[in-house]
């Protein structure tokens, strides 16, 4: 493994990951910058933009097995219910996340989606019966407080300390904000959802199930968009029929949001998947939170409040301390091998004099 390699490709990609609020605000947005000015589209146009990443999603993955001459592996991949479950989880994941940037604070979407981590240690200690030590409890606390502050559910005002379990914030930019942030909500659940999923079938080539993931995944967030349209059409509920009216501007940010956050960002995804250990790759994938908080901050004036702040520090917190503590014991594996390793040959020129 070059993990130095591995650790720039790593970063790549997270920020490609990051970089969803900015691309997906500029594919729909009259007005890119000011969200009172709503959408050139329904509300749905979410899980769209989404559906169309996915889909960039199979073609690259479709190339990649073609490039490498996979062809017959992935024919004779037996595809599993946990593979296809772990690509419509992924395809739900980022139609509800798309969906929740458009109608909420890039914060509060961002935050949402990670307490993904969360969902799928309790799934996998649920139903693998995977252990679970005092400090994983710490960290799962810790990220679902983050989650609160996050979203204004807890926090501090100017009379103190307060909680207020209200979702139905609205504000100019964001009259729906507060189905944004169930959308959010359940972004984080699906997202957790896949990665349980995707703890199974670990001897699957990775190109010939990322086919078959990214199928799945483009199905169901195609599923998800024309569900939402159906509400704003069959359900009469105002806002949420398709009405695609975007402009060559709008087409823009849409091609870049498929291709960016596509092939680019799954691109570099898998090549630090091979050059990395899997705490590191854990620990600089969260570089994905700060890049869209400062993505929110910088292009479209979101301030960081002190609860955001906090949101982000226990969010972050406690998702990167388990890898943290995986990285130091791994490492201290490593020394500990080349130690052995160095005296080996001493031993048997020893054995060998006697």
């Amino acid at each position: 493994m070059n993990t130095k390699w591995g650790a720039i490709a790593m970063f790549i990609s997270a920020t490609g990951m990051g970089l969803v609020p900015l691309f997906s605000r500029w594919a729909t947005r009259t007005d890119m910058f000011d969200g009172a000015k709503g959408l050139n589209a329904g509300n749905s146009v979410g899980a769209l933009m989404a559906t169309g990443r996915m889909a960039m999603g199979v073609i690259f993955f479709v190339c990649l097995v073609l490039m490498t001459k996979k062809v017959k592996v992935w024919k004779e991949l037996k595809v599993s219910p946990a593979i296809i479950m772990g690509g419509v989880m992924i395809g739900l994941s980022l139609g509800c996340y798309v969906t929740s940037t458009l109608l909420t604070t890039v914060a509060n979407a961002v935050l949402l989606i990670y307490i993904g981590p969360v969902v799928c240690i309790v799934l996998a200690r649920i139903f693998r019966k995977e252990p679970m030590t005092i400090v994983h409890y710490i960290c799962l606390v810790a990220v679902f407080t983050g989650m609160l502050f996050g979203n204004q559910l807890i926090g501090f005002g100017d009379s103190g300390f307060f909680v207020d379990f209200n979702l139905s914030a609205s504000t100019p930019e964001f009259p729906l904000a507060g189905v944004g942030n169930l959308f959010g909500f359940l972004s984080g659940i699906f997202y957790g959802s896949s990665m349980f999923f995707n703890g199974y079938r670990k001897d699957a080539d990775t190109a010939a199930r990322g086919v078959w993931n990214f199928i799945a995944a483009t199905v169901a967030a195609g599923s998800l968009a024309l569900m939402l349209h159906l509400i704003g059409t069959l359900g009469h509920v105002p806002g949420w029929a398709l009405d695609l009216q975007l402009t060559p501007f709008n087409w823009v940010g849409a091609v870049l949001l498929w291709i960016i956050c596509g092939p680019i960002a799954l691109g570099f995804l898998l090549v630090a998947g091979r050059n990395l250990p899997a705490a590191d790759y854990g620990i600089i994938a969260y570089w994905e939170v700060p890049v869209a908080l400062f993505t929110g901050l910088l292009v479209f004036g979101e301030a960081l409040t002190i609860n955001t702040i906090l949101g982000f520090i226990l969010v972050v917190g406690g998702g990167m301390y388990p890898s943290i503590n995986m990285l130091r014991e791994s490492r201290k594996n490593r020394k500990q091998s080349r130690l052995d390793s160095a005296e080996q040959p001493e031993e048997i020129l020893e054995t060998t004099a006697s």
